[in-house]
């Protein structure tokens, strides 16, 4: 007979590095398809893109009302 006991901790071990194993293949695979972007639009004359393209963040305007009296 064997007797087995999986820790409940271990078992929270495994979930938390699954996890974390799937974000991080999601970060490199975006790093590695921005690198590759970038080599063809180098190739086909076009810049390379940004870091940040995409993001267009405008400060927000603002009207001052002047009473003229």
């Amino acid at each position: 007979m064997i007797f087995a006991y999986i820790d409940p901790g271990l078992g929270a071990l495994i979930w938390q590095s699954a996890v974390a194993g799937v974000v991080g293949f999601l970060f490199y695979l975006k790093k590695s398809r921005r690198w590759i972007v970038n080599v063809f639009r180098k190739m086909f004359g076009r810049g390379p893109i940004s870091p940040g393209a995409g993001v267009e963040i405008s400060p927000p305007t603002v009207k001052a009302k002047i009473d003229a009296k």
